[in-house]
């Protein structure tokens, strides 16, 4: 149904979990699959995201509905890779144009969510963006991190 993800042949989701590296093209693909859109909001040099990756994603529970139920989309807040200039963003919290994926993602974390942690996930409908459950972030509960997953399916489908 959707496109080959931008930059999958430098970045990549763990656990051979589908997943996207580009918000708009992810969004678009949750919307011609019908999906919730899952954002992780990550980074190469972050610690715990690795852990959550190793230790909640890798559960087969966890696994199972990242890679059905939703469209994945790991937004990298320290990717230095210079996109094209057409899709460079000034900011609306300190109008400085940013030039690279991390650039952009972390500016898009910070105005859109106010928040500059990692990890940190936020399921989105198709409608806008505001999260259809609070946001959640460092977990190693298993069991906490499937019922955020279930919850958030829940709302989108009840939307």
């Amino acid at each position: 149904i959707c496109e080959t993800p931008k930059y999958s042949d430098i970045l990549h989701a763990p656990h051979g979990i589908p997943a996207y590296f580009d918000f708009d093209q992810a969004m678009e693909c949750a919307k011609a699959s019908n999906k919730p859109l899952f954002i992780d909001f990550t980074g190469h040099g972050c610690v715990n995201c690795r852990e959550m990756e190793a230790r909640v994603w890798s559960d087969p529970e966890v696994l199972k509905r990242l890679k059905n139920d939703f469209v994945v989309v790991g937004l990298y807040v320290d990717d230095r890779t210079v996109l094209p200039e057409s899709e460079w963003v000034v900011s609306a919290r300190d109008q400085k144009t940013k030039k690279t994926i991390g650039k952009k993602n972390a500016d898009f974390q910070i105005t859109q969510y106010n928040n500059n942690a990692q990890p940190y996930y936020i399921v989105l409908g198709h409608d806008d963006l505001n999260p259809l459950v609070k946001p959640t972030a460092y977990d190693l509960n298993i069991a906490n991190f499937v019922a955020y997953l279930d919850k958030a399916k829940q709302a989108f489908y009840d939307k």
